[in-house]
């Protein structure tokens, strides 16, 4: 398994993770409402995001920065593996725009907190489409040759 590989699918399990851990806090500690009133609530969830984000940083930049551990496949891979991402961003900020409208169609705005959790999860989803998209094109390459 190329380096860059194995760094995909360690990306990958700690995305679902991260998001999944994400998730859990923000249900079990009340939601929308709660982030909102809890200092406490919203520090919990910063460090959990801010720090998935330098996990994340430091698990890819340890292969691109080794020399010789990236070669022209991994570099045709990683030039095509934004495709994933950027449809992934697209898809979900589809998703949000349409449940939010739809759910705050009658008060005529949108709760600001939403603004918050709309970037936290483009950039969780960017990152596992990241991975994604890497798994893809070295999934492509073996079953083609």
């Amino acid at each position: 398994m190329a380096p860059l590989q194995k760094r995909a699918l360690y990306g990958l399990v700690f995305g679902i993770i991260w998001a999944i851990a994400i998730v859990i806090v923000f249900v079990l500690k009340g939601g929308v409402s709660t982030f909102n009133e809890d200092r406490g609530f919203r520090l919990i969830i910063d460090g959990l995001w801010v720090g998935g984000l330098i996990v994340y940083l430091i698990l890819f930049a340890t292969v691109l920065r080794r020399p010789g551990q990236v070669d022209e496949r991994d570099k045709m891979i990683m030039g095509r593996a934004p495709r994933v991402q950027w449809w992934t961003v697209i898809f979900l900020l589809v998703a949000w725009v349409i449940a939010l409208s739809e759910s705050y169609h009658d008060e005529g705005q949108i709760p600001v907190i939403f603004l918050y959790l709309i970037f936290m999860s483009i950039l969780i989803i960017s990152m596992i489409a990241q991975s994604i998209g890497i798994l893809i094109g070295y999934w492509r390459l073996e079953r083609n040759g």
